[in-house]
């Protein structure tokens, strides 16, 4: 039997539902990104859905090649959401439950809006000037007085789609070759059903049936290939800084003018 860890948000539904079919039997484990890379380091899942960063220093790990939850501009499900304009917050709320976008929103701060020296980051939930939101919470926010799509900010920075996740499993599963197979042919019936999918997805989210497929099949895409793995490469180079070396934590910069290394404190979670 096969264990998948998949994430429980909508722009991962053409990757994950068809998997039961593929492969009958399978078990399906829903977490939030944030459970990805233990659940598949310590043997209890075959596959995972892992966000990007968890796998920069993992080489025990291997991604599922040209396959990924991509984007090429604007994805409407990574915010960077704002109670006063930008460049008047001191301070960024985290999301608790991904890394690659706590990472994406520092990089788009410190390198595209200019603003690392006045901002310092939060996980702590009392309140925010500025918070980082993911997923389907993301799609039902409430209207912002600032919003900023961070996938599309980075593709105004770098011209370049941005990878979110990717499946990942372990270099010594003696299984690969079915655990390729299972997760390529499920994508594959996931892409080719996006309209039954989007119906799914506008009743667990009570949004319009319209958006839920625009959203599945123009703000999100599914091929990894040479352009979104040059973003990934770039994505790596600017964050590999911000990144703990033994464990790939994301590090704060806790206090303004610091640079990340400086007084840090590992993110929670």
């Amino acid at each position: 039997m096969f264990r998948f860890l998949v994430l429980p948000y909508a722009n991962a539904l053409p990757l994950v539902h068809y998997i039961p079919e593929v492969c009958p039997g399978a078990e399906l484990l829903y977490r939030t990104p944030r459970w990805s890379l233990e659940a598949l380091l310590r043997g209890r899942v075959d596959a995972a859905l892992v966000p990007v960063v968890d796998l920069f220093m993992r080489p025990e790990l291997q991604m599922v090649p040209d396959l990924g939850i991509c984007s090429d501009g604007n994805v409407t499900s990574v915010l960077l959401q704002c109670h006063r304009p930008l460049r008047e917050v001191g301070t960024v709320e985290l999301d608790p439950d991904s890394r690659t976008s706590n990472v994406l929103a520092y990089v788009l701060i410190r390198d595209h809006f200019g603003l690392s020296g006045r901002v310092t980051y939060t996980s702590n939930g009392n309140g925010w000037a500025a918070r980082v939101c993911i997923g389907d919470r993301a799609l039902c926010a409430e209207p912002a007085h600032e919003t900023y799509d961070l996938s599309g900010e980075w593709k105004k920075m770098t011209g370049l789609p941005f990878v979110f996740a990717v499946w990942a499993f372990r270099r010594s599963d003696a299984r690969r070759d079915e655990i390729l197979r299972i997760i390529r042919l499920a994508k594959q019936m996931g892409c080719c059903s996006r309209p039954a999918l989007a119906k799914i997805c506008s009743e667990r989210l009570g949004l319009a049936e319209h958006r839920c497929f625009d959203y599945l099949t123009n703000c999100i895409h599914y091929d990894l290939g040479p352009k979104e793995q040059e973003g990934l490469n770039r994505f790596r180079k600017l964050a590999v800084d911000l990144l703990e070396p033994e464990t790939g934590r994301f590090i704060q910069a806790i206090a303004n003018n610091r640079k990340s290394r400086s007084t840090p404190v590992l993110e929670r979670g």
